[in-house]
This record gives structure tokens, C-alpha cells and sequence, in this order.
């Protein structure tokens, strides 16, 4: 029997790129194209993918059984063009995670902030109760070997479920976690009461015999699970979640993250002391608070000296929160914020909440916003430098080049924040003490 082929337009992204692990689990023959190479690429080809740089008709096989798009991708790229003509099986990542999900009974992870860490939380609560769930997630784990998937052998499966271009409205999950539900892919969206609108949509969908599980202090949440058919669970009644949780990263937006997996992970028959061996030595995950090692770079001469992390936040509300955290780890030590807007389009709609959430850190650097091929939309947006210019609450510059940087650093605690290409510049410079 021939081995089945499927090729993945946009293989580098975090999603993406744990399906196609998926089917190259499955002894399936891989091929991949993105606009440039990355680590994930890097390490999808050393797995056995063939991987393309750029897109061309002549990447996708005639052969192919199937080809997944990223949803980035426009109906005008050559390779997807290229499949429309040989009449090969289309279809988007959400949708073919969406099959997925209904060949196993799913627990999905959703929400604006925390997806990834909680989806982590669940992943290793599962594992350590032998349940050997398959697992597709947004991040790299150290418990994955510094993969975003894992096969298991069970009926169940974990996934992030990402609320961009509605992806989740395709998926079938048993249980849905909510993290929470904030202004976050107005790009999608539009506004708070579009989010909300499509959260109660996803919600909706669920039957009678699902559960969603939502914070019960967050206001939007709530109004979201308006006339659903599913179950509730809620946690973090009155703001009053006891912190129970042995973690070592900090912060108590974690302690939160921790909880909502424990309640999806209880219905599956976990033991709470089962949960908390298999929280208690998780040193988190890939640019989220990802604490990095000395840095390979020696500046005039001497190496620099300071504390630093990669971090993925990059919307105001994920960025308070990850400042509240280190200067509640680090009370004596100053805090530079170096951090990088991710899409116009967002720091436009945010410009209000960006101009005051980064009240807490002593010095911030802005660096050029990272734009996302296929998902800018205005034509007139703001800028870093009109976000330097309405920052009044600290020492605040901009600056056009990364490591430009390196002269400011003197000994703080530093944290290089944003989810574009800012931690492909780190790692020039830094090695992660979480993947040694």
C-alpha cells in the first residue's frame, strides 16, 4: 500500500505545525511550505517532513491526498491554486482539527489569555493519571521534548482552541475550558461585543451532554454562556480561588490556569493530589515567562549581567499581568520591558489600554511593530512612536534595531515581550534555560 501524503501550506505556525506532527505520527509522507525557515521548520524536516521555503504550484504532489492551509492563507496563493486544479481535497487547519475532534472525546482549551499554559496544566494532570491523552497545543513543552505534540494512545485529546478567524466554532469538544474572554482579534471581531458574540456562538454548539467550565469573576465569560444547552462549571467563585496550587512560575493569573485545567481534568476522574504531582514540577513553556540563560552575547568587552525572559504577551491585559508577576518574584530588582506590538491592526484598536499597561515595569523600549502577512487591514494605524509619545508613567524609547538594546541592560531584570519575531532575536543572543 502506498503511504499517504498530505501537504501543509503554512507548516511553520504553532498550529499548523503540531498537525502535520500529527500526521507524520501517523506514518503519513509530510510536505510543508512557509514564506521563511524557522526552528519549527527546522526541526519538522529533521522529523521527517520535506519542508519548502516560499510557495510554489510545484510543491504540492499530484499524488497528494489531502492539503491543509494555514488560515492565513488567501485563495490566490499558487499552492493552493495548484490543488483546486488537480482536484485535491482542501482544507483549513480549523477544519481539519475540527474532524479531529470528533474522532476522540476532546477537552478544548480556549479563551484570550492562558490557553497555552492551562492546555499545559491539563496535558501533564492527564499523563500523570495515565489517561495518555494526544495532545496539540500552542506552545513548545520541555515535557514534549520542546514539541508542541503529543501522541497518546487513549480516546482523549487536548487542543487550544484559538478563537481567530472563528476557528472554533469548528470543533467538537466534550469539554471546553474558558479561560476568559477579553478584546483580543478585534481583526475578527470588531469590537468586546463581537468576541462575546462568538464565544456564546462556540457555546451554543456544545450539547446538552458537554461542559464548559468559565471563571465565574469574569463579567464577559458569563455573558457569553447565554442560552447554551451544555453544562456549567464554575470556578473562582468570588474571586476567591484558595492558592492551592504547588507551582513554581509565578503569578496568580497561573494559579488560575492551574484551577480551570483541575475542573476539566475532575470530570475525567483525576485525583486532586494526581493534579498537583503534575503541576508541582512544571517550569513552564516556550516565551511564556521562559527564563533565559546567560547570554552568548559579550557587550564592550563584558558579559552582560541581569535576569531575563522571553515572554509571548501582546495584549495589554497579558502584559500587566506578566509584569505584576516578576516584580511580585523580583520585589528589589528594577524591570526593562523591551517589548514589540504585534500587528498595527491591534495596537490601533488597544492604543488606550497599550498607553497604560505598562505602569508597573521601571523602563520600557519599543521596538518597530511586526506586521502578519494577510492580516493588516487599515491603512491608517498607530505607531510605536505614537505609543512613546502617550506613555507618560516611565522612562519609555524607541528604538529601530534589537540590539540596540544591549546598552541599556544594566544588571535589571529584563524581559523581551511580544509574539512576533522578537524571540528569534533573542535567541541570536540567549540560550533558554528551560530547553538546555
Amino acid at each position: 500500500m502506498n503511504e499517504q501524503k498530505v501537504h501543509f501550506i503554512g507548516i511553520g505556525g504553532i498550529g499548523v505545525s503540531a498537525l502535520a506532527r500529527y500526521y507524520l505520527a501517523k506514518k503519513w509522507q509530510v510536505s510543508g511550505s512557509d514564506l521563511t525557515p524557522s526552528e519549527i521548520t527546522d526541526d519538522l524536516q529533521a522529523e521527517g517532513a520535506k519542508i519548502f521555503i516560499g510557495h510554489s504550484a510545484a510543491h504540492v504532489s499530484p499524488d497528494a491526498q489531502l492539503v491543509i492551509y494555514s488560515a492565513a492563507v488567501k485563495p490566490e496563493n499558487p499552492e493552493y491554486k495548484e490543488a483546486k486544479n488537480l482536484k485535491i481535497p482542501l482544507t483549513s487547519y480549523a477544519e481539519a482539527l475540527g474532524d479531529l475532534t470528533k474522532q476522540y472525546i476532546t477537552v478544548a482549551v480556549s479563551g484570550a489569555h492562558g490557553k497555552s499554559t492551562t492546555t499545559a496544566f491539563l496535558s501533564l494532570m492527564l499523563i500523570e493519571a495515565g489517561l495518555d491523552p494526544t495532545i496539540i497545543i500552542g506552545t513548545r513543552l520541555k515535557e514534549f521534548k520542546g514539541k508542541n505534540f503529543r501522541l497518546g494512545k487513549s480516546r482523549y485529546l487536548v487542543i487550544e482552541a484559538d478563537e481567530w478567524n472563528r476557528s472554533f466554532w469548528r470543533y467538537h469538544p466534550a469539554i471546553a475550558v474558558i479561560t476568559n474572554v477579553d478584546k483580543e482579534h478585534l481583526d475578527t471581531y470588531r469590537n468586546l461585543r463581537g468576541v462575546i458574540s462568538a464565544f456564546n456562538h462556540y457555546l451554543k454548539n456544545l450539547p446538552p451532554k458537554a461542559t464548559a467550565i468559565i471563571n465565574a469573576t469574569d463579567k464577559n465569560s458569563l455573558r457569553a454562556r447565554r442560552k447554551c444547552k451544555c453544562k456549567f462549571i464554575l470556578y473562582n467563585k468570588k474571586n476567591r480561588l484558595p492558592e492551592s496550587w504547588p507551582l513554581k512560575i509565578p503569578g496568580r493569573f497561573n494559579q488560575l490556569n492551574a484551577e480551570a485545567a483541575w475542573q476539566a481534568a475532575k470530570i475525567l476522574g483525576v485525583k486532586k493530589l494526581v493534579a498537583q504531582a503534575a503541576v508541582a514540577e512544571y517550569k513552564g513553556s516556550w516565551r511564556r515567562l521562559e527564563q533565559l540563560g546567560l547570554p552568548n552575547l559579550l557587550a564592550e568587552g563584558e558579559m552582560l549581567k541581569g535576569i531575563f525572559y522571553s515572554d509571548y504577551a501582546h495584549h495589554p491585559n497579558e502584559i500587566r499581568a506578566t509584569i505584576k508577576a516578576l516584580k511580585e518574584k523580583y520585589p528589589s530588582k528594577k524591570l526593562l520591558v523591551v517589548f514589540q506590538p504585534h500587528q498595527a491592526e491591534r495596537l490601533t484598536n488597544l492604543f488606550d489600554d497599550f498607553a497604560h499597561c505598562f505602569e508597573g515595569a521601571d523602563e520600557l523600549v519599543l521596538l518597530p511593530t511586526y506586521e502578519v502577512a494577510g492580516r493588516e487591514l487599515r491603512k491608517e494605524t498607530k505607531t510605536v512612536h505614537d505609543l512613546c509619545n502617550a506613555i507618560k508613567s516611565q522612562k519609555v524609547s524607541c528604538l529601530p534595531k534589537f540590539d540596540e538594546v544591549f546598552k541599556l541592560i544594566q544588571g535589571q531584570v529584563v524581559v523581551f515581550m511580544g509574539a512576533g519575531d522578537i524571540d528569534k532575536e533573542v535567541r541570536k543572543y540567549f540560550q533558554s534555560k528551560l530547553f538546555k
